[in-house]
């Protein structure tokens, strides 16, 4: 999204949770989000524990923080990030289990962990009450926008944002 960047960036992982959280994640790569990580291959932990899940992990539009990987368990998947953000878009798709487990794998490794719920669709069923729910336990901070526009945006600001060079004296 930025080209002039110079300063601190952070590594953001996003965590899609659902397919509507998947086709989201999508468009902020047409919005040319770059610098940014994102998971392939979310399901619902395995019954032994989070540490048993198999995922992937390669940048959300051309330029990652870190080369592309797969057969991740959930530990080595937020290994290095920053922040990890959960994505959802559909409510009802939420997984409570998995979001507590990439949390505290996160956690656990000093990461930031956001929510950001885009257009948020089912607010209102018993599964959409009980994902946001989850959401609010496992994160530091729950955001909901609108839009893809507004929430691409939020994540560029999230790994430093905007900078423009600086300007000889």
């Amino acid at each position: 999204m930025n080209s002039t960047r110079r300063s601190y960036e952070a590594n953001v992982l996003v965590v899609p949770l659902g397919a509507d959280a998947v086709r989201t994640q999508e468009a902020f790569a047409g919005r040319g989000l770059d610098g940014v990580m994102t998971v392939h291959g979310v399901t619902e932990p395995a019954p032994a524990g989070h540490a048993a899940a198999r995922l992937a992990c390669a940048p959300l539009h051309r330029d990652g923080w870190r080369p592309p990987a797969t057969g991740l368990g959930v530990d080595a998947l937020v290994d290095g990030a920053d922040m990890v953000v959960l994505l959802a878009a559909d409510l009802a798709e939420v997984s409570p289990a998995l979001c507590h487990a990439v949390a505290d794998a996160a956690r656990a490794r000093g990461a930031l962990i956001a929510a950001l719920i885009v257009g948020s669709e089912n607010w209102d069923t018993p599964r959409g009450n009980t994902a946001m729910a989850a959401l609010r336990e496992a994160t530091d901070m729950l955001v909901v926008v609108r839009g893809v526009a507004l929430a691409a945006s939020f994540l560029d600001v999230l790994r430093g944002g905007a900078r423009e060079p600086a300007a000889a004296p």
